[in-house]
């Protein structure tokens, strides 16, 4: 996910910079369409913002991410980001949000932000909550301090993220299921390729044999896969090398949700077949702009 963000549209930045010139709009609707993050709806400053809040949580709809504005008690108003993201969206949706949320501080400034928030249920987040996010109530900060501080918050909750969403679950088609099994039990070189389609692990293609030479050849060029590969080493063993290929052209929603599924037997497939390949794993390949390096 490093090497791919979503990209704020002008649109989004010529907003934003007006109503931090001029404080007249209390609340930007941003949501992601097709890799950029753009300005959906605006509401203009009318009224309290505790009055106005009611009529924001009655006119946007999941997933979106909301940009309060809000008088601030050290002088300039300050921004509130609010992460509405309903617990029945699609995983892969949940996961692009959660990294837009980053892309949108850092590319409008992290130091217009006073709070961030995520909810599941904006209908039950009342204005109380929002004022509540907002960090900044020990005094000035400096811009430096106020960065320094983000990236400090940044950083421990990007390290709880790897560790709770290393893993996450998938289904398995029966086909893919039925080729697990049989990669497990047989013996001899072959190869087998898994794309995730629907939330579901499903097989692109297997084949008997495959020279290390070919191996490259063989795996999709153009869209995130997982590639299973048994070879024979100098040491007279077979192995089993787990290969995650990642093109830098793939969509960007595509990559966090193959990078936090780094593993095929991380969904719920055969348990006769599981043991075999793990247990044989010596190393993972990953492929990138076509050019194979070997991790340990």
């Amino acid at each position: 996910m490093n090497s791919q963000i979503l990209h704020v549209s002008d649109e989004l930045t010529t907003l934003f910079q007006q109503a931090q010139d001029h404080d007249t709009i209390r609340c930007l609707d941003v949501k992601v369409d097709n890799e950029s993050l753009v300005c959906a709806n605006s509401f203009p400053v009318e009224g309290l913002p505790e009055e106005q809040w009611q009529t924001i949580q009655n006119d946007t709809t999941a997933p979106s991410l909301l940009l309060f504005h809000v008088a601030n008690t050290n002088g300039r108003w300050k921004w509130v980001l609010i992460a509405h993201v309903a617990d029945t969206l699609p995983v892969r949706e949940k996961m692009l949000y959660a990294s837009a949320r980053d892309c949108l501080k850092q590319q409008l400034g992290l130091s217009y932000f006073a709070g961030d928030v995520h909810t599941t249920d904006l209908r039950h987040f009342s204005y109380d909550d929002v004022i509540a996010t907002m960090h900044n109530n020990v005094g000035p900060l400096s811009e430096k301090e106020v960065l320094l501080k983000e990236e400090a918050r940044l950083e421990r909750d990007l390290s709880v993220k790897a560790s709770a969403m290393s893993v996450m679950p998938f289904g398995v088609t029966c086909d893919c299921a039925a080729a697990l099994d049989t990669f497990g039990a047989a013996s001899g070189s072959s190869f087998l390729s898994l794309q995730l389609e629907n939330e579901e692990l499903s097989v692109i293609k297997t084949i008997s044999h495959v020279a290390e030479l070919h191996l490259s050849s063989e795996i999709l060029k153009h869209a995130p896969s997982f590639v299973l590969y048994r070879y024979h080493s100098s040491d007279g063993q077979w192995h089993v090398v787990f290969l995650y290929s990642c093109p830098e052209d793939a969509a960007v929603r595509a990559e966090p949700t193959f990078d936090c599924n780094t593993s095929p037997w991380a969904a719920p497939a055969s348990d006769q077949a599981l043991p075999t390949i793990k247990n044989s794993v010596v190393g993972r390949l990953l492929l990138k702009q076509r050019q194979l390096a070997l991790h340990y």
